[in-house]
């Protein structure tokens, strides 16, 4: 299944301001491989992507690989502009 494509960039940004009101973030969402960073701070892709689809859609999107991969995550978050990088 693909990532919904009515999630905005937009949408994208308000969860990442979700993301920084979290005390912190759950540790089976928190970046293994690649993160995005976006205004000096890192987000792990996936978990950017489940808390955008919220806006749009009104529920946070599953995490399971079958339904969509942190490469499907980068790739979308990419093509809204943001960048994304190998942990070190």
């Amino acid at each position: 299944m693909p990532i919904p494509v009515n999630i905005t960039r937009a949408h994208i940004e308000r969860a990442m301001l979700e993301i920084d009101a979290m005390a912190s973030i759950p540790p089976r969402r928190n970046s293994r491989k690649y993160h995005v960073e976006h205004n000096g701070k890192k987000y792990p892709p996936k978990y950017v992507i489940s808390i955008a689809n919220k806006y749009p859609n009104r529920e946070e999107l599953d995490p399971n690989p079958s339904v969509f991969t942190t490469y499907m995550a980068q790739d979308y978050l990419k093509d809204k502009g943001f960048l994304c990088i190998p942990l070190r």
